[in-house]
Formats: structure tokens, C-alpha cells, sequence
């Protein structure tokens, strides 16, 4: 008989064709993604963080993911021998195993703690320690307490990082023992699909992406084409209205059926391939904006574990920015940039990172004019809570957010529209829609997450290639977005005309 794990069985709560695809078809399944190398070596960073709340362990992590029997051996005889904490505690039970975070003794009780990067306790959180807690039960070592231990989101990092505010530790036994019913009939289901080499029956459904997306969508999707119900805007369940009556495509979507002023003009960009711009709508917007026009894009870094003073776990921390400046209509554009040295931003710094950010923008931004951002409400976020960092900078901030127009209001309020940008109204969709020639694919770094990484990778001395082309690769995005900004603002002044 088959062993199902706890991923194994995470995969068959969401769906059992995952599950079997998991163990029949995994050359069905993508290699991993560069971003969820990067949320794995958050994870393990976390991990070895929450181990020193719960010193001096022993560690059980198995030499070979393909065999536990010296990780479940070492964990009783630990257990016999009466050590008090052991990491990655493994146990096995009815063809079931289940690897725990931390197992930890204290005043006669047995803890059984899982450690998440999360900053609240999800469901899945609680269906995974119920599997775990039903394992240790069958084995002959239940825990007293089950515990959930997770990123504190309202916790500032001032100084050395104080990993005992950093988590937060939540009780969730009661949880866990009100499910071990639904655990036993799970797995009696779920035994079944694995001893079973017939891939089960099962539909797509709103499990394909919940808890997560899917690995497999790719393969059980290929049926759903472009431009498809599911590629409706701003959908909120009428997708799988349409496909559950056998609509599958947006041109079939009936006449008469009701949609919004949005979602009707998607369908009838498909159906006529036409365009629409509410020109008054647009004019009377950009009429308020004032030259000079400063374009800008922050990137940022968020990390789980905050590496900078007077942050959060998770806040948007800017690193670099790039400016294009139009001093009035029909002026040659001249451009500004500033990028961190990521040196800057460790935890050994004298000085606030941001510091040297703000006072280049005093350099850079003049004392009027409109700042164009796209998707304004990032940068005024970031802004607000650099305001808060340095009080003594807050009216400067609070002047340039004063400033600010948000260039995504002609799209998100489906003023222009053309068929071209599909479901979306980000910059990542209305570029290319309006400028075909324009692109990010000549750039190394081509998008904002892999130049968060990059840079990331810097600060944590794990980066790896040339830093000085690096570098440059990193200014050349940036500048790329706030040139696109400019390309859509002049796109949409030739429509005014």
C-alpha cells in the first residue's frame, strides 16, 4: 500500500485528481518557478527562526526525502529517552506520515507546533495539523496541545530582531480534535484513489485555485481557449454561471444577458472587435494634471522576516524609483533614477535605508506638479508608511502625495477600451494593447517580482552572477514602467484629438 504524506494529502483534499497525478502523472507537473524557490527559502528561514524560541532540540530531518524510517526511529527514541524538543519530529501510523514542525515537552505536556509564513491561521493550516495530530494520535503519541505558530503582522522590527515578538503562537487543539472524524473518512477516500491507478473523475471547479492554483491546471484546463468566460472582467462567479450552463466562450454569451458596462464591452470587443473611449470622461480627468508631470515607479522588497527598522513583516519597502519628467507638453522628456546600495539595507547599518531614498527625491521632484503613477494607490501606501519611519520628512511626503494622479482611472473605469487588453486594466495589459512595439522583452529582468528577488538576494549576500551588470539590468525595468506610463499618456492625447 501507498504512503500518503501530508502533502500528499494537502493535494487530495483539494482534488483528488491532483493527488493521483501527484503519484501516477508527475511529468504532468512544472518545474519549480523561480518565485516559489524563493517562498520555499523564505520557509526555511522561518523554520530555523521559530527553532530558537524552542532551543537545544534534536533535529530528526530525514537524510533522504524518499526514506523516513531513521527520522520516525530517532523520534520515539527520543521521545523514550525523554528529550525535551525535537525538530521535524516524524511519525507514521496505518500507511500514513506526518512530519511536524517542532515537537517541544513543557510542564508535563506534549506540544505539537507548526510553523507557517503566513500572518493568520488558514483553513488549510488547520486540515494539515488535524492530519498531523491524527498520525501522533495513532502512533501512540498524542499530543496534549497543537499549536499554529505564525508570522505577528502588527510586530516592528527596532534593533535585533526579537523572534520571540516576530511569531505568533495560536492554540488550535479543540479544531483539530473536532476534525479527526473528517481526517479518517479523507483518507479511507483518499487510500482509495491512491491504490487505485485509474485517474479519478472530476470535473474543474472554483478547487482548481483554492487553496492554491493548481500545478495541474495547465493539463485539466487545456480545453478552456482565449478568450473564454473565465477571462471575463471582473467575473465574481458569473464565469462559472456561463460554463455551468455550457457557455464557454465570450462570444456565445447571449444578447440578452445582463453585464456590466465593462463586461460588456470585452464581449463586444470580441464579438465586432471594437473600441470604445468616453473622450469627455478622459479630457476632464487629465485636464486637472499640472506640468511639470513627474512619472514614477517605486520597486520594493517585502520580506517575511523584517530586515529593516521600523518595519513590519511583509511591508512594501522601497528600494529604487524611476522619474520621467515632462516639463510641458511637447518638451523633450529627461529621466531620473535612484537604486540602493543593498548594502544599506542590512540589519548592521547605522543608518535607516530610506533615508538617502528620501533625500534624492527632495533632488528629483520639484515643488509642483502632477505625479503620474500607475496604480497610484502602491506608491501613496509606501509613501504614507515612510511618513510615519521619518516624522520629520512627513510634510515633504505628504506634499508629493498631495500630487499624485492615477493613470489606471481611464481603464479601471472603462473610459477607453480595446479589445486588445482583454479582462485586465494593469499596465501589463494596457501596454501592449496600445503599443504594440512596446515591450519588456529584451530586458533581463523583465517584472517587478524578479528585481524584489534580485535585489533581495543582494541584501542576504546570496547573490550570484555579475552585481555591476546586475545593477544595470535592474535600472533598465524600472525605467522601462514609468516610459511605458509616458507612452499611454500620449496615447491617450491622440485620442483626445
Amino acid at each position: 500500500m501507498k504512503v500518503i504524506s501530508k502533502s500528499r494529502f494537502v493535494s487530495g483534499v483539494q482534488c483528488e485528481k491532483k493527488l493521483f497525478f501527484d503519484i501516477y502523472r508527475k511529468d504532468l507537473k512544472p518545474k519549480v518557478s523561480e518565485e516559489q524557490e524563493v517562498l520555499f527559502n523564505t520557509g526555511h528561514k522561518i523554520g530555523s527562526l521559530a527553532q530558537q524560541l524552542f532551543p537545544n532540540g534534536k533535529d530528526a530531518s530525514p537524510e533522504s526525502y524518499y526514506d523516513f524510517s531513521k527520522s520516525i526511529l530517532d523520534t520515539a527514541t527520543w521521545i523514550y529517552e525523554g528529550i525535551n524538543t525535537i525538530y521535524e519530529a516524524t511519525f507514521t501510523a496505518e500507511s500514513v506520515l506526518a512530519a511536524l514542525d517542532i515537537l517541544h515537552h513543557e510542564n508535563g505536556e506534549r506540544w505539537a507546533i507548526e510553523v507557517k509564513s503566513s500572518n493568520a491561521v488558514k483553513d488549510y493550516h488547520i486540515q494539515d495539523a488535524s492530519l498531523q495530530y491524527w498520525v501522533m494520535n495513532k502512533s501512540g503519541f498524542k499530543p496534549d496541545k497543537f499549536f499554529l505558530m505564525h508570522i505577528n503582522s502588527s510586530y516592528i522590527r527596532n534593533g535585533a530582531l526579537e523572534v520571540d515578538k516576530l511569531f505568533t503562537l495560536e492554540d488550535i487543539t479543540e479544531k483539530v480534535i473536532l476534525n479527526q472524524s473528517w481526517v479518517t473518512e479523507k483518507l479511507t477516500s483518499l487510500q482509495g484513489v491512491i491504490n487505485n491507478s485509474v485517474e479519478p473523475v472530476k470535473e474543474i471547479g472554483l478547487h482548481c485555485d483554492a487553496p492554491f492554483s493548481c500545478d495541474y491546471k495547465h493539463h485539466c484546463w487545456k480545453h478552456i481557449t482565449a478568450n473564454s468566460v473565465f477571462d471575463l472582467a471582473y467575473a465574481r462567479g458569473r464565469d462559472w454561471e456561463f460554463y455551468n450552463k455550457g457557455i464557454l466562450k465570450l462570444e456565445d454569451i447571449p444578447v440578452e444577458t445582463l453585464l456590466t458596462h465593462r463586461q460588456q464591452l470585452q464581449v463586444n470587443g470580441i464579438k465586432s472587435n471594437s473600441s470604445y473611449i468616453d473622450r469627455d470622461s478622459i479630457r476632464e480627468f487629465m485636464n486637472t494634471w499640472q506640468f511639470p508631470l513627474y512619472f514614477f515607479d517605486f520597486e520594493t522588497i517585502f520580506p517575511a522576516i523584517p530586515i529593516v527598522d521600523q518595519t513590519s513583516p511583509f511591508q512594501q519597502v522601497p528600494f529604487q524609483y524611476s522619474l520621467h519628467i515632462l516639463d510641458y507638453a511637447g518638451a523633450e522628456l529627461h529621466h531620473k533614477e535612484y537604486l540602493a546600495d543593498p548594502k544599506l539595507y542590512s540589519s548592521n547599518a547605522e543608518e535607516h535605508p530610506c533615508k538617502k531614498l528620501i533625500e534624492q527625491m527632495k533632488l528629483d521632484f520639484g515643488s509642483v506638479g502632477s505625479i503620474v503613477a500607475y496604480n497610484a494607490a502602491f506608491e501613496i501606501g509606501v509613501l504614507k508608511k515612510l511618513a510615519i519611519i521619518f516624522p520629520a520628512e512627513k510634510s515633504f511626503i505628504e506634499s508629493l502625495i498631495a500630487r499624485f494622479v492615477d493613470l489606471l482611472i481611464p481603464f479601471r473605469n472603462a473610459w477607453f477600451y480595446t479589445p486588445e487588453m482583454g479582462s485586465s486594466a494593469s499596465i501589463k495589459s494596457v501596454l501592449p494593447a496600445i503599443a504594440p512595439s512596446f515591450s519588456y522583452g529584451d530586458l533581463v529582468i523583465n517584472n517587478g517580482g524578479l528585481a524584489s528577488n534580485t535585489f533581495l538576494s543582494m541584501v542576504y549576500g546570496e547573490f550570484k552572477g555579475d552585481l555591476t551588470l546586475t545593477i544595470k539590468h535592474m535600472l533598465a525595468y524600472c525605467e522601462r514602467d514609468t516610459e511605458g506610463m509616458v507612452v499611454i499618456y500620449k496615447a491617450l492625447l491622440d485620442k483626445l484629438n
